[in-house]
This record gives structure tokens, C-alpha cells and sequence, in this order.
């Protein structure tokens, strides 16, 4: 049926040639939380598309090679770790209790 009517045959993409990622992929290839991507294409830092309200986000890869998504990322990854660990207030929290 193909061959009389020229039907390409459909080859899968290999995911390191997909143009465009959703939000998990995305966040994925930079390292981060797919809430932090999403926090950041909703503020406008990162270029992305929404098409519907209750729809998927789609970002180029592109746009996720840049310099301008490197450096949300770098920057996300610099919270996280400064948000690790115990300050001296928690750690002497409960120490009246004993």
C-alpha cells in the first residue's frame, strides 16, 4: 500500500534531534526542576510556548543550548545548594527539650 502511493516509512527521531522538548525533557537536559523551568518561562527569562491553557510547555532545544538557559539553570543549581543543610538557629531547635 505504501509503495504505489509514495508513503515515506516513519522513522522515530533519535531524542538528541528532537527540535522541540516538553517541560520534563527540558528541565531534564539542563539539570533542574521541571517547577523551576516552568517558574522561569512564566516570568519570561526562558523563551517557550504554552498553547493552551491546560496544555503542555514546549521549548526549543535551541533556546535550551544558550547562554540565557545555562545561566537559569547555574543559577537554580546555586539556590538549591545554598538551601541545603542546617542553619545554627534549626540546629539548636529542641535543644531545651531533653
Amino acid at each position: 500500500m505504501r509503495s504505489p502511493f509514495r508513503i515515506p516509512v516513519c522513522r522515530v527521531m533519535p531524542d538528541e534531534e528532537m527540535p522541540c522538548l516538553n517541560l520534563g525533557e527540558a528541565a531534564k537536559l539542563l539539570g533542574i526542576a521541571p517547577k523551576t523551568l516552568r517558574l522561569a518561562a512564566e516570568a519570561g527569562k526562558i523563551a517557550a510556548t504554552h498553547p493552551l491553557p491546560d496544555g503542555p510547555w514546549i521549548f526549543d532545544r535551541h533556546i535550551l543550548d544558550s547562554d540565557k538557559a545555562k545561566l537559569i539553570a547555574r543559577q537554580a543549581k546555586t539556590r538549591r545548594s545554598q538551601l541545603v543543610g542546617q542553619t545554627h538557629a534549626q540546629e539548636n531547635l529542641f535543644e531545651t527539650v531533653i
